[in-house]
Order: C-alpha cells, then sequence, then structure tokens
C-alpha cells in the first residue's frame, strides 16, 4: 500500500521572541531618533514593536525615576498610531503613567512571568509553563491590566493545545478572544482567533477552521502580523490540500512563503516550501517537487536545523520511492534517520523507519523490511494515534506479502481504528483498501469490489495515487467478476494517473493488468506488447512483485503462440525475481509462505522446456516446485528422528507443523463450504485467528532449532535434486515416475539410471483431483459386496493406474524395469502408490 507525505502545521505563537537587533534598535529611535525615522521603523517591524515597548516600560518601572523611558514609550506608540492607525499602545502606556508605582511594578512582573513561561515551555514542559502564565494573568487581574489578562489566558490556551485537551485549549483562547477584541487589542484577537482555527482542524472540522483561519488573517493585516498571518495562510493551504484543492492549496502557501520571506524568516519559509514541494508531489510534478526540497534544504541547513534538514530529507525519500528510485529514496531516508537518532524524537525514528520498510518490501527485501518495521515499532511506544496507524498499516502489507492472511486482516483492523482516532479520513480508506485486498486472495470477488469502491470513495480527498492503486484493485475485482469491459475502464483511468504522476511501477502494474485482459480476450499480440511496455517502464527499479508477474504473463504469451525459447527465458527471469525476493528469507517456512502464490511460474516452464525438448531443464523446474511440495508433504506427519533426552524443540516442530496442517485444511472447509451448505464465516475467522497464532508460534521455534539443529532444519526445509543426482541414486532395475500437474495437463518425468524421459497424459488437476478423491474414497471406506464382484476399491484403482502408468508402459518406458521409485505430488493427494497395480514394487521417493 502507498504512503502518505507529510505535512506541517503551524499553531500562530503568542508572544515569541523576536529578532535579538530588532527591538533594541526600536528603542533607540524612540529615544534618541527623529519620529519620521521611528515612523517608517514601526512600519517595517511591526513584529518587534511590543516587545520593544515592553522592555521601555520595565525600565520605567524600575527605580531608575527618570522620564526619558516613559518618554520614549510616548514615541514609540505615538509612531505605531501613525504607522498602523492603531492607537491601542497609546492606551495601554497611558494606563501604565496612571498606575502607582507598585500597580507599575506588577505590569512588569506580570509580563515578565508570562514571557518566562514561554521560555519554560522549550525547557521544562507545559506543566511549568502552566504555572508561570497562571501567576501572570493572576497579578494582571490585580490591577484589572485587561490586556495582560487576555495575552495571559491565551498563552494558557496554548499549552491546553500542547497537551491535546481541545476543549479547554478552546475555552481560553475564546475567552482571550472576547477580552482582546473589547480592548482594542487587535493581534492578541488575531492570535486567538488563529489558534480557534487551529482547533476545529484538529477535530476534523476543516470548513469552519477554513473560515477561522481567514478570519484571521484579516485581523492580523490591521496589525503588520506577518508571522501569524504566514502560518494562517500555511494553515489555510494544508486544509485546501486535504479538501482536494490543490490551486488554493499553491495560492495560499505562496502566500505564507511571501509573508515569512519578507521579515527575514528562513525557518518558516522552509516550511512553506517543505509543503509546496509535497503539493507538487502530490500533483503529479516530481521535477518541481524535488525543487522545492532542495530550496527547503538549503534554508534548514543556513539556519542550521537539523530536525528541519532530517524532515526534508523524509519527504525525498519518499518522493524517490514513488517515482520508483529505490536506491535514492534508501539513500534519503537515511539521511533523515542518521539525524534523527541524534536529535531526535523518538516518533519521528519511527515513521522513517516504517517508511524503510515500504521501500524494502517494494525492493523484495522482505527480511529487511520486517526488522526496520520491529525498530519503528519499537520506537513509537509513544507514539500518537496516526504513527500507530500506519505502522499497522504496513505490518498488514507485509503480512500479505508473505500471504499471512489472517495477520494481515487483524493489522488493517487495528490501522483502521488508529486512523479513525486520527481523524484521518485517508488513512482509514486506505486501510479498507487492504480488506478488500484480502478479499480478493480468498477470490471473495464481489465483496472485494464493494469494499473497495468503497475506499474509493472514502479517497476523494485522498492523493491521486493512492486512489489509482484503489483502482487497480477494483479492475482486478472486475475482471475476474467477468465484467472485462468495466476492467479495462478503470484500469485505463488508473494507468494514465499514475504516469501523470510518475510512479513508473504502478505504471507497469497497469500495464501489465491490461495485458492480463488483452490475454483473457485472447488478444496475444497485444497482451505481449503490454507486457513489454510495462517492463521497460519499470527498466532497471527492483521491483520484483511487479516485475515478476509481467515476466510471467510475457512467457505465457509467447508461450501461446509457440516462441518457446522466448517464453522460457521470460518464465526464467520471473522464477528469478521470485526466487530474489525468498532467498532473502531466513526462516525456511517464510520464504515456503511467500512462494506459496506464485507457483504456476515453475509449472509453465516445466511445459514450455518440455515443448522445446529440453527434458533436463523441464525436470529442474519441477524439483524447484516441489522442493516447495515437500514442506507439505512433511507437514502431513512425523519425522522420525532420535532426538536426546530433554530435548523439547523437535518435539514441538512436529506438533506445530501438524497443528498448523489441520488448522489450513480446517479453514479452506469452513471458508468454502461443502457445496450443499454456505461457508460457516465465523467459523473461518475462529479457524484463521488460531493458524496465525500457530504460525507465529512456528517462525519463532524454528528459528531455535534452525541455529541448534542445522540437520533437522535442513530436512524440513526441501531441497531441489538435478537429473543426474537422481539418476545415480537408482538401481540398473528402477525408474522413478515424477509427476508434474497443471491446470491443462500433467506431465510425469521417467527417470532411470542413464535416460530420461517426459510423457504427457492429458489429464488436468481438477479432474485428476477428482479420480484420486474418487479412489480414495474406494480405499479406505470400501463398500460390501459379492465376493465374484471383488473388492469395491479394484475399479477405481484401475481407473487411476490407467491414467497414471498404463500410457507409460504404452511407451515402452518401463520395459525391462521390475520396480519403481514414485516421487508423489501434492494434487495427487500422497495416495499410496504401493496400493497401485504393481503393489510391492513401487516404494515413494
Amino acid at each position: 500500500m502507498s504512503a502518505v507525505l507529510p505535512v506541517l502545521w503551524l499553531v500562530a505563537a503568542v508572544a515569541q521572541a523576536p529578532a535579538v537587533d530588532g527591538p533594541e534598535r526600536l528603542r533607540v529611535l524612540a529615544r534618541d531618533g527623529p519620529q519620521a525615522a521611528l515612523i517608517r521603523e514601526v512600519r517595517d517591524r511591526p513584529d518587534d514593536v511590543r516587545d520593544a515597548l515592553r522592555q521601555l516600560l520595565a525600565l520605567a518601572g524600575s527605580a531608575d525615576t527618570s522620564p526619558q523611558h516613559l518618554l520614549a514609550a510616548d514615541h514609540l506608540a505615538a509612531a505605531y498610531a501613525a504607522a498602523w492607525r492603531d492607537s491601542f499602545l497609546l492606551r495601554q502606556v497611558s494606563r501604565f503613567r496612571a498606575w502607582s508605582p507598585v500597580g507599575r511594578r506588577a505590569k512588569v512582573a506580570a509580563d515578565s512571568l508570562r514571557l518566562a513561561g514561554n521560555k519554560a515551555l522549550g525547557q521544562s514542559g507545559v506543566v511549568a509553563a502552566m504555572r508561570l502564565w497562571r501567576e501572570s494573568v493572576r497579578r494582571a487581574a490585580g490591577i484589572g491590566d485587561t490586556a495582560g489578562i487576555a495575552a495571559g489566558l491565551g498563552n494558557i490556551g496554548k499549552g491546553f493545545y500542547e497537551l491535546r485537551e481541545l476543549d479547554s485549549a478552546e475555552a481560553y483562547w475564546s475567552r482571550s478572544m472576547e477580552l482582546a477584541e473589547r480592548g482594542g487589542d487587535v493581534r492578541t484577537a488575531g492570535n486567538a482567533v488563529g489558534n480557534l482555527a487551529s482547533v476545529h482542524k484538529d477535530r476534523g472540522e476543516l470548513r469552519q477552521a477554513e473560515s477561522l483561519y481567514a478570519r484571521a488573517g484579516a485581523i492580523r493585516v490591521r496589525s503588520g502580523d506577518a508571522r501569524g498571518l504566514a502560518a494562517d495562510e500555511n494553515n489555510r493551504g494544508l486544509i485546501a490540500q486535504t479538501l482536494g484543492d490543490f490551486v488554493g492549496a499553491r495560492r495560499a502557501f505562496e502566500a505564507a512563503l511571501a509573508a515569512n520571506r519578507g521579515v527575514g524568516r528562513r525557518g518558516a519559509a522552509a516550511v512553506n516550501f517543505v509543503n509546496l514541494g509535497n503539493l507538487a508531489a502530490l500533483s503529479g510534478e516530481p521535477e518541481a517537487a524535488a525543487g522545492r526540497y532542495r530550496e527547503a534544504l538549503a534554508l534548514y541547513r543556513a539556519e542550521d536545523d537539523r530536525p528541519g534538514a532530517a524532515e526534508v530529507w523524509h519527504d525525498i525519500g519518499l518522493l524517490r520511492s514513488n517515482r520508483g528510485d529505490y536506491a535514492g529514496a534508501v539513500a534519503a531516508l537515511a539521511a533523515s534517520l542518521a539525524i534523527y537518532e541524534v536529535t531526535g524524537p523518538a516518533p519521528d525514528v519511527a515513521a522513517v523507519r516504517r517508511d524503510l520498510a515500504d521501500v524494502r518490501a517494494a525492493t523484495g527485501d522482505l527480511q529487511g523490511a520486517l526488522r526496520e518495521l520491529q525498530r519503528a515499532e519499537a520506537a513509537a511506544r509513544h507514539g500518537g494515534p496516526g504513527l500507530l496507524a500506519r505502522l499497522a498499516l504496513t505490518r498488514g502489507d507485509l503480512a500479505l506479502l508473505l500471504n499471512g492472511s489472517a495477520e494481515a486482516d487483524r493489522a488493517y483492523a487495528q490501522a483502521e481504528a488508529w486512523y479513525h482516532r486520527a481523524n484521518d479520513g485517508a488513512g482509514e480508506a486506505e486501510a479498507v483498501q487492504g480488506r478488500g485486498y484480502l478479499f480478493l486472495l480468498r477470490e471473495e470477488y464481489t465483496r472485494a469490489r464493494d469494499v473497495l469502491e468503497q475506499a474509493l470513495r472514502e479517497q476523494a480527498s485522498a492523493d491521486p495515487r493512492s486512489r489509482a492503486v484503489t483502482r487497480l484493485l477494483v479492475g482486478y475485482a472486475l475482471r475476474e467478476g467477468g465484467d472485462t469491459a468495466g476492467a479495462r475502464r478503470v484500469v485505463t483511468t488508473a494507468l494514465d494517473t499514475l504516469r501523470v504522476v510518475g510512479d513508473a511501477a504502478g505504471e507497469a502494474a497497469a500495464l501489465g493488468a491490461l495485458g492480463d485482459l488483452a490475454a483473457r480476450e485472447g488478444i496475444g499480440l497485444t497482451a505481449e506488447s503490454l507486457y513489454r511496455r510495462g517492463l521497460d517502464r519499470l527498466g532497471a527499479a527492483p521491483a520484483p512483485s511487479v516485475s515478476w508477474p509481467l515476466h510471467a504473463g510475457l512467457g505465457d504469451a509467447l508461450q501461446s503462440r509457440g516462441a518457446f525459447t522466448e517464453a522460457a527465458a521470460e518464465l526464467r527471469a520471473a522464477a528469478t525475481d521470485v526466487e530474489r525476493v525468498a532467498g532473502r528469507l531466513p526462516l525456511e517456512q517464510r520464504r515456503a509462505s511467500y512462494l506459496a502464490d506464485k507457483w504456476e511460474v515453475y509449472a509453465q516452464l516445466a511445459l514450455v522446456e518440455r515443448a522445446r525438448g529440453r527434458t533436463e531443464e523441464a525436470f529442474d523446474a519441477s524439483e524447484r516446485l516441489r522442493a516447495r511440495q515437500m514442506l507439505d508433504l512433511l507437514a502431513r506427519g512425523r519425522i522420525a528422528w532420535q532426538a536426546a533426552d530433554g530435548d523439547t524443540l523437535l518435539p514441538q516442530e512436529q506438533d506445530l507443523r501438524l497443528r498448523i496442517s489441520d488448522l489450513t485444511r480446517r479453514l479452506e472447509d469452513a471458508s468454502s463450504g461443502d457445496g450443499l451448505r454456505e461457508p460457516n464465516v465465523g467459523a473461518a475467522g475462529a479457524v484463521r485467528e488460531a493458524l496465525a497464532r500457530a504460525q507465529a508460534a512456528y517462525a519463532d521455534l524454528l528459528a531455535a532449532v534452525q541455529e541448534t539443529k542445522p540437520a533437522y532444519a535442513h530436512l524440513v526445509a526441501g531441497k531441489a535434486a538435478t537429473l543426474r543426482e537422481v539418476g545415480s541414486r537408482l538401481a540398473p532395475d528402477e525408474a522413478l515416475l515424477e509427476y508434474l500437474v497443471t491446470d491443462s495437463t500433467t506431465l510425469v518425468f521417467v527417470v532411470t539410471t542413464d535416460t530420461a524421459a517426459i510423457l504427457d497424459l492429458g489429464i488436468g488437476r481438477h479432474a485428476l483431483a477428482s479420480l484420486v478423491d474418487f479412489t480414495r474414497g474406494a480405499l479406505t471406506r470400501p463398500a460390501r459386496g459379492t465376493a465374484a464382484d471383488g473388492p469395491s476399491w479394484r475399479g477405481p484403482l484401475e481407473r487411476l493406474d490407467q491414467r497414471l502408468i498404463e500410457p507409460i508402459e504404452a511407451a515402452g518406458l518401463l520395459r525391462g524395469k521390475r520396480a519403481l521409485v514414485i516421487a508423489p505430488h501434492a494434487d495427487l493427494h500422497y495416495l499410496p502408490f504401493a496400493a497401485l497395480r504393481r503393489s510391492g514394487s513401487a516404494t515413494p521417493f
């Protein structure tokens, strides 16, 4: 499933520390400079005026009785009134002049406490800051300082916002706004309104939030509050982006950038560049996005802001990943991680590791992905619901790649719940998409289509790439449901979107889906062209989960028109991609699990090699398939192994293996019904849960067995044998029969010490399975009859013998052979071949 680009929300600060030299310059001009120059400076530096005035009043309220500081305060307030047509500061100076020395000292103390609280917020945390802010409000109330009360209440609201207590934050900011508006304090009122907008934004009330941000912006213009205006415009842009209004979002981000650049705020401008880059990435403009990220990175470096640089590297990594540049993505994410591991915080470390897991999974390094995800989960113990949701989503995606549908189902449910808590509708839609994919894997195509179309509706405001991926899945559901026209329409729309956003891997997958549709309709040359276009678009990008189906589809298309040499090359490429992923998984049961739905490639390769007359290569493909079937065979019985006294690992391994085998069969029965009854959904869910627990326990146990009992671990791993190795183990009068069953036919390899041949038996998987099931039933539950009739199982067994053995004899391949060594196949249900007509001479291999 696709990653979501992070965004940066800004909450307007209340009484933030201004630039160092600004207030000092204003104080000097107010005391000694001409009033015209002071007015110009106030007009250019409105953010510094209040801090300069506070310092002058503090000096005026000290033991120094010189009137120069109060006169300078008068000059500064008058200049502000002239520059901004706002007499609020003149009234403040007049009130200060009217207070007694005790009142003046109380005013200075209240302001100092409020600023000390701002400093404590960053150094000691919210609790310490709130204590100082409350004391500031108490002292301001003691002298009737309405402006001081309003400012202090605004700070307390900020504290509650930091604690995520939104109702309390809203109450304090509402009161601050009322007092500020009543007293004509435009700047404090603008802060309060902007911060109330942030409360509505966090509740998901985006329309109300946007309206309040617009109102706050109009107020801030009146006081020259460029910082606050930039924060509001930035947040308006993020809301517009969430609502799908990319034009409005770009306009707002650019307005925020202009405001921040106008006052030289490089760090805030970098935030705007990051958001413009994210917007360009969502709009399918990857080059523009990369340029914006480079500008943000340069500004953060100039400010020596390492966490900011880490944020940009994280976004660059996501951009490169979405473009299929996985090596570049890993490098960028590693650069981000290196910074965060030094600076923190831990949730950011977890977020980057989670995205690294996604990239490694896309390149086929599933074990590396699992390792990164485990580290991310360890770092995210104190993360918010959004991060926990993304981690659960990735765990579900990895479980799907390993065919662990029960674990994936559980992970997607957790992700959906966490996204709901985070009020992230697009994230919830991604989790729903995962559930839809699970229904596809279970071949419940109608339910899959319904769930995926629900996800598509919920993704109305999501990025185009996520919607395109969902459309691909909807197309698959429609195709399997028989609606090829609808499938083609949906997949073509997805292809167009993926091409626009520059997602090479997604575009290749969409071309492959169209190729599958053409192949199903018998348009072989069109299918070939689409598969080749997909592989060309993918290029050298290491995306085996996309490339192996393209190679396999192209191989099938080539095979259908008799181009066997080219077909074999494509099928071998598909098998190589599959094994490249599986080879990185150290646990054999995980490797086998990954390969569980990809073995048809090997069967098709064997058929092609047989058509080319290359017996040895066909046998090699069959053996690679049978290595997995060996694991299935062992799962149905115990292995005779001498365990040391007190050794409990091996008995546990065999018990768990049998438990998994039993639960798997029960799940198949519960999910499919018996043809007369509907599937038992409740029972299937319980069995699936039990199976997931058993598989997890088996994974841990087998790791211990591999470490302490390597010889036994090798036995339960399965191994492919070459044709020469098999022949060397046979006696001169023995022949090996190895069956390869496919959907269309069954091949049998007849191997002796010095020869090998392939015979096509002309019976497909479903017909053979029905015959085997009938024969097994006759053997295990014989019907009663007369002695003259003979055993009831003789007829079915003879028919089976006629299909599996007699054609080989008729071809003269068993002449002079007194014993058969038969390698059973999973689709033969492990029928005891000693019961065949050559009873006593046939032995399992």
